[in-house]
């Protein structure tokens, strides 16, 4: 079982968290899950909750945050890749996962995952151990 003190061992950027009881609910959910990963079912959990509490604060960073919120807010993002640049009159479109999969993958409980570096270390793990199953 994960605790907030291991937690922070592993991620000390995420030691000044507030609040203080988002943090304890997505713990509890991170306990919930990967209890099947064996050797594996602490990383994914802390994982899990970096991502988590990553989105949490790139969404909901209160008026006058702490700057170590706005911070932990950047970290996790994940680098978008220029599909098209033009020079002249300056144009840049960044690629997208748009296509037929796209509704697929929204509808699945992994669509989150590629949004932040932890959410995308983790979905390899949940690839590593599908075992035949499908994985987005």
């Amino acid at each position: 079982m994960l605790t907030r003190a291991d937690f922070v061992a592993f991620y000390p950027q995420f030691s000044a968290f507030s609040p203080e009881g988002v943090l304890e609910a997505f713990l509890l959910q991170a306990n919930a899950r990967f209890t099947d990963f064996l050797e594996d079912e602490q990383e994914a959990q802390r994982l899990y909750l970096a991502h988590k509490l990553t989105l949490y604060a790139r969404t909901a960073l209160p008026a006058g945050a702490e700057p170590s919120m706005a911070l932990l807010a950047s970290t996790g993002e994940t680098q978008q890749t220029i599909a098209e640049k033009r020079v002249g009159e300056v144009s840049v479109k960044y690629a997208t996962t748009g296509g037929s999969g796209e509704a697929s993958r929204a509808s699945t409980s992994f669509a989150d995952l590629p949004e932040t570096t932890y959410g995308l270390q983790l979905l390899s793990l949940i690839r590593l151990h599908a075992r035949g199953r499908y994985v987005p």
